[in-house]
């Protein structure tokens, strides 16, 4: 390793940092640098635990998780997992927009962290971080910098710089290596093994403290790790004071600050905020690979995370560490033949032979010991995808990518720090036979009407959904809340554990510590807090889905938002949903009267109101239209006691002196529906606007639009309206008529193919030619219409004698 670095650059880790920094094990201070999630780092800390001896092991973390250690290192606890730590800024301490926070400390078999945990378990020695808490990281943090940046999944570990340094591309020019991950494997990971815990300790400090010569000072302040370095150096200083042998485990870029601190003494404390539980805790969580995964979106991960954890349960359990990746790759090589094999891949053993061949010719031309991955997908690439790389002929190599990152997920044994909520929720999947520990993808294939069992896991689901946990998504089936496939009677969902679905359940801890107990006092929140009737009664509805019974004041409640919502849209949209709400209880035998309340409530809110929509603007008039016509089936059935009414609000629509042309045609269709009598007051009001200007000829267009909407049957009773259509549309130039087009479609639309083929029998007899032209014949070029017209009027003005021009 020291080969890569030019004397010029070796002399600044050789200097004063080497010094503060130097590996002698006869001190009682012992700096130990590692990259998080690394099984080199892990083996050379756990032989410097051996060779060092200490009494105290301190490791980078929050040290108000400090009594979570025990449930980490407990034999019962399957990697992966992490700590989940989250911050409710209701004090406005990190910024006053009172935000919400959250993060994930990943723990794998590769993490040094956690070999530093489990070997003071091991040996009764005292162990504990030493880290800010994190709600302190994010006060002491800059907007934008470090753990408050824009980005859906925070880590606690950060090692960003040492992957995207200006100094490791440098090395990556001097090596003529392709990327940050082939550096690493080569030049720590397998080369690692061969070094005493001194010489990787003067690798790994020359590499750091190079990377953090880079960085500004003002840099480090902002993101929060000058802060971090300041406590945690308070932390050593105290351990040392007590007259302890102290091991130190952090990342690589906090070794120098920490070295600097400790020697100048010049630090006091951080100023420590006083936190409740209610917005500030940390909880153990199961975790995944793939969450751990770089590749993935996990800054601080490295690529395939599965594959060297099972480097270090190797050395772990005796593996030689000279051959460990020989074997390891080897073996994930024939792991990606037999998957590909399923995937009817032909690989023959003599592929396999190739690839191997292929692998080891590789890693002695890049003197590398081992065959590492990158040699494994390069052996792969040669061997296994024949000829031209494409999507298809790639998939061995996504299939050792997908092997080697790992589908597994962890498993926390002691309950005793589990929130409850996610222990509830393990316990109802237990019960329903969900197979809740696995990422992969499950389906669950839910009868609604066979039993209390489907209707309870159809419940269960919904509440899970209601959590927006991402457990479960709903892919085939009935959507009442929207009103789709109501007639199915089967559900089907897709499923998979997931660190998010973790996450979302510690959010809602305060909520309450059942699922069933979490999702009624949100439903509750969410009445408190609307003020809309749509949100309201969409809420309703989830809680009939959720099998949460609505209390009497929450009936109240309902009620009055109803009354005191003045948006006319939002009391249809709630119209709606009421009446859907109303099918449902029937339809499950559900008594309970006061959704049809809140539906006669809508009701009567929307009628007196509907007058007034008649000068609706255009960008809504489709709207106004669609309540309308909801307003008039409801009228048809559970509320016919209100068709007279609104017989009587329409009629005072279609009085009112400016109005809407298409919501004009729909409330005319409704007065014919209701009488066709008026059939000819229809007639009346089309002929006004043919009869009109050629701007209120252009309206005709939507009045139809509008009237066919409501009541398309009034073009099949006779040809007068078709008659009236085609003067319309034949009386406006070229441009006008373009500009008319999409209402005609839209007009159209709403009539089913038998009444489209009637209509086009009525057209072609008023055009003389033969229906299936209309319906079947050729279109024609709009271009080479253009073209025909220019050259019929040329020939015209020659046989007329006159100029062609």
């Amino acid at each position: 390793m020291e080969g890569i670095f030019k004397d010029s650059l070796f002399a600044e880790i050789t200097g004063e940092a080497g010094e503060l920094l130097k590996y002698d094990t006869s001190g009682d201070l012992l700096l130990f640098p590692v990259r998080h999630h690394s099984p080199v780092c892990s083996y050379q800390l756990l032989r410097a635990v051996e060779e060092f001896s200490p009494t105290a092991i301190l490791v980078e973390g929050p040290e108000n998780a400090n009594d979570l250690i025990p449930v980490l290192t407990d034999e019962r606890t399957e990697l992966p997992a992490a700590f989940y730590y989250f911050y409710k800024d209701k004090k406005k301490l990190v910024s006053e927009d009172a935000e919400d926070y959250k993060c994930y400390y990943p723990f794998l078999y590769s993490s040094p962290e956690f070999n530093a945990l489990a070997a003071a378990a091991a040996k009764g020695i005292r162990v504990a971080f030493i880290d800010l808490p994190y709600c302190e990281i994010l006060i002491n943090t800059a907007k934008g910098k470090g753990l408050r940046t824009e980005s859906e999944k925070h880590s606690y570990t950060d090692d960003t710089r040492l992957i995207r340094s200006q100094f490791y591309k440098k090395l990556c020019e001097k090596t003529g290596i392709r990327n940050f991950e082939e550096f690493w494997e080569k030049y720590f990971e397998i080369e690692g093994l061969k070094l005493t815990p001194a010489e990787f300790c003067k690798n790994m400090h020359t590499y750091c403290v190079l990377t953090r010569a880079q960085e500004k000072e003002s840099e480090l302040e902002a993101d929060g790790t000058l802060a971090r370095e300041r406590h945690m150096a308070l932390r050593i200083k105290e351990a040392l004071d007590k007259g302890e042998k102290v091991l130190v485990v952090t990342g690589g870029l906090h070794s120098l600050g920490l070295a600097k601190l400790l020697k100048s003494g010049k630090f006091k404390a951080e100023k420590l905020h006083k936190m409740t539980p209610d917005i500030q805790g940390s909880f153990p969580t199961a975790y995944s690979y793939e969450a751990a995964d770089a590749l993935h979106g996990y800054a601080s991960g490295m690529s395939f995370p599965g594959f060297y954890d099972r480097i270090m349960k190797r050395i772990v359990n005796g593996s030689d560490p000279a051959n460990v990746y020989n074997d390891a790759t080897l073996e994930l090589l024939i792991k990606t033949a037999k998957e590909s094999s399923k995937k009817d891949i032909a690989i023959s053993i003599a592929d396999i032979t190739s690839a191997q061949t292929v692998m080891n010719g590789l890693a002695a031309l890049r003197n590398v010991s081992q065959c590492g991955i990158s040699e494994l997908a390069d052996g792969i690439t040669s061997a296994f995808i024949k000829g031209e790389k494409t999507i298809s002929s790639a998939m061995p190599l996504d299939i050792m990518k997908r092997l080697a990152t790992g589908d597994g997920i962890g498993h926390i044994g002691d309950k005793t720090h589990v929130p409850p909520l996610v222990s509830d929720f393990e316990k109802q999947c237990e019960s329903f036979k969900l197979k809740y520990a696995s990422v992969i993808p499950q389906e669950a294939d839910v009868p609604l009407f066979l039993g209390e069992r489907g209707q309870n896991l159809s419940r269960f689901m919904h509440r899970i959904t209601y959590l927006d946990t991402g457990f479960a998504t709903l892919t085939k089936g009935p959507d009442l809340k929207r009103g789709k496939d109501r007639s199915r009677v089967r559900e089907l969902w897709k499923y998979r554990r997931t660190p998010q679905v973790d996450a979302a359940l510690i959010d809602h801890t305060t909520d309450g510590f059942t699922i069933e107990e979490a999702c009624t006092n949100l439903a509750a929140r969410a009445l408190t807090e609307h003020r809309r009737c749509q949100d309201a009664a969409q809420t309703a509805i989830d809680c009939f889905l959720m099998g949460i019974p609505l209390t009497g004041h929450q009936k109240e409640l309902l009620y009055d938002i109803v009354s005191e919502d003045g948006d006319f849209f939002s009391i249809g949209e709630g119209l709606r949903c009421f009446a859907r709400l109303c099918d449902l209880q029937k339809l499950y035998e559900f008594e309970d009267s006061s959704s049809f309340d809140c539906l006669e409530k809508c009701m009567s809110r929307l009628i007196p109101a509907l007058p007034s929509m008649a000068n609706s603007p255009k960008e809504t008039s489709s709207d106004v239209v669609d309540v309308m016509r909801l307003m008039y089936s409801l009228t048809g059935s559970m509320l016919e006691n209100w068709r007279e009414t609104l017989e009587g609000a329409l009629l005072t629509l279609v009085g009112s002196k400016d109005k809407n042309p298409e919501v004009y045609g729909a409330a005319m269709g409704l007065l014919y529906a209701l009488e066709p009598s008026r059939r000819s007051a229809a007639e009346d009001a089309m002929r006004g606007f043919l009869q009109g200007s050629e701007k209120v000829r252009m309206q005709g267009a939507d009045y139809l639009k509008g009237l066919f909407c409501t009541a398309g049957d009034i073009v099949l009773a006779d040809d007068s309206f078709l008659y009236m259509t085609d003067e319309l549309i034949t009386g406006f130039e070229r441009e006008d008529y373009l500009e008319i087009l999409p209402s005609m479609r839209l007009a159209f639309s709403y009539f089913t193919p038998s009444e489209i083929q009637s209509i086009a029998k009525a057209v072609a007899g008023i055009h003389g030619v033969k229906d299936k032209d209309i319906i079947y014949g050729d279109t024609i070029d709009e271009g080479l219409f253009e073209f025909g017209k220019k050259l019929d009027s040329l020939i015209t003005a020659r046989l007329n004698g006159g100029e062609v021009q």
